[in-house]
């Protein structure tokens, strides 16, 4: 296999781990936004928090949204590792920095990767706590313990929003850096991998 083959399959696969990256970010926003409304209009009341004297459609909602963002958790770990190895195979096989877009989207792909490990290593297991609370005091019927979870888990949401959103725009930048710089030269290898 060629190294100009090899970067070109790596600049592919790059590529395209960011756009699945910024396609499940995406997704699940989009999921939040149908499925919270969505449930307040079915008003629903739960058999297994029957106890709970609570908002239903927000507890209904929250089960569902907290599957799809942890999903969404494991497909962005998938992505950013592979955008990482590509980038790295990349580096090892010649892939210079010679440009000042290229030195860029490395320093824009780290940024990422901090924003994201700050995301699933300190922030999330917090608010997976807060949300166990929630619903373990709910299905108990203990209404104020729950709500007091609830309450807290609400103070982090904003803050969950802006990180949702700062990833996305991190994201977002990475492609049209990694398509910006595909198809640059290497000067340092007299038009070698590109």
């Amino acid at each position: 296999m060629s190294r100009v083959f090899l970067a070109r399959a790596c600049q592919i696969l790059h590529v395209v781990a960011l756009s699945v990256w910024m396609g499940a970010v995406g997704m699940s926003g989009l999921v939040a936004a149908i499925v919270f409304p969505t449930m307040r209009e079915l008003d629903p009341t739960l058999g297994a928090y029957g106890g709970y004297e609570g908002d239903h459609a927000l507890l209904g909602a929250g089960r569902i949204a907290s599957k799809v963002f942890f999903s969404v958790d494991i497909i962005q770990f998938v992505c950013a590792s592979g955008a990482l190895g590509t980038i790295v195979l990349l580096v090892v096989t010649g892939y210079s920095l010679n440009t000042l877009a290229r030195v860029f989207r490395v320093i824009v792909l780290c940024m990422t990767l901090a924003l994201l490990s700050y995301h699933l290593l300190l922030f999330m297991p917090e608010l997976q706590r807060l949300l166990n609370g929630y619903w373990e005091h709910a299905a108990q019927g203990d209404t104020g313990t729950a709500d007091q979870y609830k309450d807290r888990f609400l103070e982090f949401h904003g803050t969950a929003s802006r990180i949702l959103g700062g990833l996305t725009l991190l994201v977002l930048i990475n492609i049209v850096l990694a398509c910006i710089t595909l198809t640059a030269k290497d000067k340092a290898t007299d038009g070698g991998a590109k």
